[in-house]
Order: structure tokens, then C-alpha cells, then sequence
């Protein structure tokens, strides 16, 4: 069966061109540990493992020649290692599937359940939602999936086709911006790091201040990070951000194993030199705008790519007497080949707001990034880096 690519992946694919082979190599991945309590049937997991590939078409999927090619049978196995590496591991964009599952016994009772995606197939709901259904699996049949990635990808293809025209009025507002704001170059020097940016006492002085303007905590911290940035920015009105947008906006599409994102591209006012409401409200128009009116990328700039990503791993897995917990989760890993400044932020489960920063020192150095950090609205203590 051959299907078009969804918007996601035509976009990732895209990558390529300025760092051949990134989005198609074997660390472009989705990563999630899951710590395993009690008594483990290997067999039973790994028939698990076999039904789980079986009932969605996603994990027989390959991309091909700018198609999804879909195959009625894969097989696969759960590997069994005793190595040290638990949160990492390669996934082939050219195997038949997208999906490893490793397993390391520690003890008799005690089992690291290593699940592995790559990101062309996947995003963070994918990972939870198909842990979800490899326990479900492991404790008996489930029924059949109410949709499945191919048909999401059809139907997106024709909400973009539909809304096109509204699209590109919407971002003509912007086509008379010309350049940019954004810092002056520096000497190019790719850097990645994990910081915490904000305390848990922090984190709810911004979610206040979310409330009494009417923001999400995501645009807060757009425009938290609009204003941090701008005593770095050269001249011009609007500065450009860009994200990914969920898109399971229809009960079969919620846990719909996917990438079911769109990629968005935000041009905002020139920041003010302190947050106040009336800027937070001008950049959440543009972020509802972007939400409203998605379509291909309208443009190829580089600028700042900034990511809010909610924590809904799942809390208890049941495994039969079994029981998982998510210890650990993680997107591609850090390879050496960073692009534009890359911000994604995470709150942890003690309240406190993380972000993983990663650039290719280009305009972003590693030192204004940090200097940035350290202004961002709501702050106090200095952050604390984390290797």
C-alpha cells in the first residue's frame, strides 16, 4: 500500500538539504526507558512486541521515493542486551520498520524496557501511547485501532488543500516584513546543553502570570524569550520563531500513534525591552494565527526553533503482575551537528522548567544563548547546567 508523506515528514526530509543525511540517519530518534517491577515473561512480551507492529500499519511503514510504503507483514523481535546504553540507540530509516524494543535484565525481577522510534514515524505522544499498547497487549487482544497514520496523512493533505488560500493571506501579512531582527554573527561553534531555567517557586510565578493575561504557557514563554533575546537583535519590526504544532484535534487522532505535528513558522513584533501583557497578547494573535492557518513552510529562514513539551508519559504500566514506569525519555541524540538555535524547554516532575539548548553558534553562540536564559522574565537564581 503507498500513501503520501504528512506534513511532518516532507519537512523533516527537508533537513537534508543543509545537513545531508541528518533527518534520514539512525540517531534521528524518539527514546523511552521504562523500568520493569516484578515477575516478566519474555515470551509473552515479545508476542506482544509482534502484535503491537501487527495492528498498526505505521510500524510496517517505510519512506520511499516521497511516499509512506506500507507492508502487510514485518516481522520483529525483542532483543535482549546486557550492555550499558539504555536511552539511546540507532533506528534504520530503511528498515522495514521504524520500531526497535530492547530489553536488559538487571535482576529476576527487574527488567530496562528500552523503546526506540524514529522521529520520521513518530513524535513524544507516539512513544507513550505505544507503551500504553504494548502492556495493554501483553495482558490480552485489544480491538482494532479506530484510525490508523496513512489515513491521518490523507486527510491532512486535504485540510491543507482546503485552507491553503486562507494560509497564504494569513502569511502575506508578513511578506512585506523584509529582514528580520536578529544578533549579528559570531564564530560559528556548535554547542548542546541541558539548564535549568526556572525554579518550581519560578514555574508558578509564570503559570500567574499565564493566567492573569490569558497565555499558555507556551506562548509566555515565546514571549518571555522574545524579550530575553532582545537587547541582542540587530535592526528591523519583527523577529522569527518557529515550532512544531500538535494536531490531534479529532478523537481518533488523540492516540493516534504518528507524527501527528505540523511545522510553524511565527513572525513576531519586535520585543519590548520588559514583558508586558499587551506584547504577550500580540505574540499569542500570531501563535492562534499559525494554529489557525497551517501549511507547508512559507519560508526556509534560519531562526529560532522553541518547544514546550508537556510530560504525559504514562504513570503505571501493568505487564500482567508486572509493573513500568517511565524513567527516562529523549529525543534524537546530540550528534555533532547542530543547526539554528534549537530551545526546548520541559517541566520535570519536581515543577522546575528545563531546555535542552543546542545551535551551531552562528548569530545564537552558546554565550548569548546563556545570557539569554539568565533574563528571562520570572527569574531569580542563576540556573544550574546539567551534563
Amino acid at each position: 500500500m503507498i500513501k503520501p508523506l504528512a506534513v511532518w515528514q516532507r519537512f523533516a526530509l527537508s533537513f537534508n538539504d543543509a545537513r545531508p543525511g541528518y533527518s534520514t540517519g539512525p540517531w534521528f530518534t524518539m527514546n523511552a526507558v521504562v523500568e520493569v517491577r516484578g515477575p516478566l515473561d519474555i515470551s509473552r512480551l515479545d508476542q506482544a512486541f509482534q502484535d503491537l507492529v501487527g495492528r498498526n500499519d505505521l510500524l510496517r511503514t517505510r519512506l520511499e521515493d516521497g511516499k509512506q510504503v506500507i507492508r502487510p507483514n514485518v516481522p520483529v523481535t525483542l532483543e535482549l542486551f546486557d550492555d550499558d546504553e539504555l536511552l539511546h540507540a540507532p533506528v534504520d530509516a530503511q528498515s522495514l520498520t521504524p520500531i526497535r524494543i530492547r530489553l536488559r535484565r538487571i535482576e529476576a525481577e527487574q527488567h530496562m524496557l528500552c523503546l526506540h522510534l524514529h522521529h520520521l514515524m513518530a513524535d513524544p505522544v507516539t512513544l507513550w501511547v505505544l507503551l500504553d499498547e504494548l502492556a495493554a497487549l501483553y495482558r490480552g487482544p485489544l480491538p482494532a485501532p479506530p484510525a490508523q497514520f496513512w489515513q491521518y496523512a490523507e486527510e491532512q493533505e486535504h485540510l491543507l488543500a482546503d485552507g491553503r488560500a486562507a494560509a497564504e493571506e494569513w502569511w502575506q501579512k508578513f511578506a512585506g516584513i523584509g529582514e528580520f531582527a536578529g544578533p549579528a554573527d559570531t564564530p560559528a561553534e556548535n554547542f548542546a546543553l541541558r539548564q535549568r531555567i526556572l525554579d518550581a517557586d519560578e514555574v508558578h510565578e509564570m503559570e500567574r502570570f499565564s493566567r492573569r493575561h490569558r497565555s499558555s504557557m507556551f506562548v509566555s514563554l515565546l514571549a518571555g524569550f522574545a524579550v530575553a533575546m532582545e537587547p541582542f537583535l540587530g535592526a528591523g519590526d519583527h523577529m522569527l520563531f518557529n515550532t512544531l504544532l500538535s494536531r490531534r484535534n479529532r478523537r481518533e487522532w488523540r492516540a493516534l500513534p504518528g507524527p501527528c505535528t505540523v511545522p510553524a513558522y511565527m513572525p513576531f513584533p519586535r520585543p519590548p525591552t520588559s514583558l508586558s501583557g499587551e506584547y504577550v497578547a500580540a505574540v499569542r494573535d500570531v501563535v492562534l494565527g499559525a494554529q489557525h492557518h497551517v501549511m507547508d513552510p512559507p519560508t526556509t529562514a534560519a531562526c529560532p526553533f522553541v518547544e514546550y513539551l508537556v510530560d504525559a508519559r504514562p504513570q503505571a504500566l501493568a505487564f500482567g503482575e508486572a509493573t513500568g514506569a517511565v524513567v527516562d525519555a529523549a529525543g534524537p541524540r546530540d550528534i555533532g551537528e547542530a543547526g539554528a538555535l534549537g530551545i526546548r524547554a520541559r517541566r520535570t516532575s519536581d515543577g522546575e522548567l528545563f531546555v535542552h539548548l543546542s545551535g551551531d553558534g552562528v548569530g545564537w553562540s552558546k554565550e548569548r544563548v546563556l545570557a539569554v536564559c539568565e533574563e528571562l522574565p520570572w527569574r531569580s537564581p542563576i540556573g544550574t547546567e546539567v551534563s
